[in-house]
């Protein structure tokens, strides 16, 4: 999704970007997973964390692109007047530009993120790797044992908050499905799972099974009644 192709305010009229937009939430739906591309030499913009939102409320696999890395090295040269550059200093400088994209986009923290130049083709073979991982990741499917393993150790480590007076059990967990991959915790009362609590068990799955570069789905159900016979 060219999330820089999307012209800023003021320089198009606003029906104009509203289409731009549309389009690209339309190309989200479609798509296993989305490129957000942000143009170096202008730095994230509000347009930018919106598509990431999009991408991330659809649970798309994402890869963050930033283009233009070698024209961004350029002007960065062009400030230094032609010094010597020490080839340490350009790599300190994408880690630093890294850490900026990291933070404003802080609610996808599990996106690669990539520099590269579709002009030049620079890292454009390492773009295409990324998103072949991140689509494998989308369709991975973790078996139930191992799941349930990991669950029942970060339970172990951490319990449950208490959530108005109830307390959380989790029976067991089951994959659901991929591409996204969903899983469903069975549980005591649906009504006790706090969303720190959710975002800790997703943490946890990300820490086992890395799903780098995708949404994943967790859903609470109650225990089925046969079972609680």
């Amino acid at each position: 999704i060219d999330t820089a192709g999307i012209r800023r305010r003021g320089k198009v009229g606003p029906g104009v970007e509203k289409f731009s937009v549309l389009r690209s939430e339309r190309a989200i739906e479609r798509s296993d997973v989305a490129l957000v591309l942000i143009d170096a030499t202008e730095g994230l913009a509000a347009q930018d964390t919106h598509i990431a939102g999009e991408i991330l409320e659809k649970a798309k696999g994402v890869v963050v692109v930033v283009n233009k890395w070698d024209m961004a090295q350029e002007q960065q040269r062009a400030e230094r007047r032609g010094e010597y550059t020490d080839p340490k200093a350009e790599i300190e400088s994408a880690e630093a530009y890294r850490r900026i994209i990291a933070e404003g986009l802080k609610f996808i923290p599990f996106a690669p993120i990539v520099f590269a130049s579709a002009k030049t083709g620079y890292h454009v073979q390492s773009l295409l790797d990324t998103v072949l991982n991140v689509t494998d990741m989308r369709y991975l499917r973790v078996p139930t044992a191992r799941l349930n393993e990991v669950v029942q150790n970060a339970v172990r480590r951490h319990n449950p908050t208490v959530v108005r007076s109830k307390i959380l059990k989790i029976y067991y967990a089951t994959q659901a499905q991929v591409n996204p991959p969903t899983f469903v915790f069975f549980v005591n009362d649906t009504q006790a799972v706090h969303f720190t609590y959710e975002r800790y068990l997703e943490n946890k799955l990300r820490e086992a099974f890395s799903f780098k570069g995708t949404a994943i789905r967790l859903f609470f159900k109650p225990r089925p009644k046969k079972e609680l016979k």
